[in-house]
């Protein structure tokens, strides 16, 4: 007696390799960026004078430390987004190029505020500035560039609900915040230091949130 033959097996297609998330160090990193960050910023406000000294040389350091750890941070932050698309691709470029920019710029600070007297400081920044192209792309557009990039990659994470939209729009504010207070006078350049906490705040609340799903 013959069996009822079994039907052909189904081809059943193995699934495509998910993206690898975002490696732990580099979300550890992102949130570390804007501390340091502000740790200079800290240093910077504190001085008592506006010529070249101890206080420039650690606050221009930390922030040459700051923005390269931002390059870190913003793939890591890539990572986290998801898919890689053009749209994510050319976020992650624009930052990565924004924070070498501004990094060479605080590198430029450095150097020009080993100067002796505050007289031969200015000096200096006029041979730098004297390059044609120096001023408008490392001292006007680079953070332009890497703040654009950022927040970039902030909403595309939030547009694909990896990251909560609340805290990418106080990471915008806080932006908005540091872009603004930079050229405030006085006591109005807290405003800056401020735009740098929600900063921190967001990509800190961001990454925990991250984390939170991932253990969940």
């Amino acid at each position: 007696m013959t069996g009822t033959p079994l039907p052909p097996a189904e081809k059943t297609t193995p699934p495509a390799a998910a993206r690898p998330g975002p490696p732990p160090v580099a979300l550890t990193v992102l949130v570390a960026a804007p501390a340091v960050w502000f740790f200079g910023w800290v240093i910077m406000r504190m001085r008592t004078d506006h010529g070249p000294g101890a206080a420039w040389t650690t606050a221009h350091s930390l922030w040459i430390v700051a923005f390269a750890m931002f390059g870190v941070g913003c793939v890591g932050l890539a990572r986290l987004a998801g898919r890689r698309s053009v749209a994510l691709v050319a976020a992650t470029a624009v930052a990565l190029a924004g924070a070498l920019l501004t990094t060479v710029q605080m590198v430029l600070d450095l150097i020009v505020g080993l100067a002796p007297t505050a007289a031969a400081m200015d000096a200096r920044y006029d041979t730098v500035f004297a390059v044609p192209g120096v001023r408008l792309v490392f001292y006007t557009l680079a953070p332009v560039v890497f703040y654009v990039g950022l927040l970039a990659l902030l909403v595309l994470a939030a547009v694909r609900r990896t990251a909560p939209v609340a805290l990418v729009v106080l990471a915008g504010c806080g932006i908005l915040a540091s872009g603004i207070g930079h050229g405030l006078p006085g006591l109005l350049r807290l405003v800056e230091g401020g735009g740098a906490l929600l900063i921190l705040g967001a990509l800190a609340g961001i990454v925990r949130t991250r984390r939170g799903t991932a253990a969940g």
